[in-house]
């Protein structure tokens, strides 16, 4: 029995979502790999916010892969969520999720997460 080549077909992965941050400076911005054939190869992540870069508190952002709840998920954080950019490499496969966590920032202040990398679709 023989079965068929798999191949995956490579792509930019330019993704961005933003979020209101609660009452307690706490926000998620959550990404998810388009479909069950996708996996992705995460290279940057830049976090900002509207909030003026001379007002404190300053937001936290760590990124996690899935639970966010768990510390052994973590793939680091920033010292301030506000202009920084997150670097390594991080795989992100098609039952995952990544999440990007800001906490600690200014109530009602808008956050942003983007990520750069690669993307991969399997063909047969």
């Amino acid at each position: 029995m023989t079965f068929p080549a798999v191949t995956e077909q490579a792509g930019q992965l330019h993704k961005s979502v933003s979020v209101v941050l609660d009452g307690t400076g706490y926000g998620v911005c959550e990404f998810t790999p388009e479909n069950a054939r996708q996996r992705w190869e995460v290279t940057s992540v830049v976090v900002s916010t509207t909030q003026a870069q001379n007002v404190a508190p300053y937001p936290v952002a760590e990124v996690f892969v899935n639970d966010v709840s768990s510390a052994g998920n973590s793939q680091g954080a920033t010292w301030t969520g506000n202009q920084d950019t997150f670097t390594g490499t991080v795989d992100v496969g098609p039952c995952d999720n990544l999440s990007v966590v800001f906490s600690g920032g200014i109530a009602g202040t808008v956050a942003t997460a983007r990520l750069g990398g690669t993307k991969y679709t399997r063909r047969t």
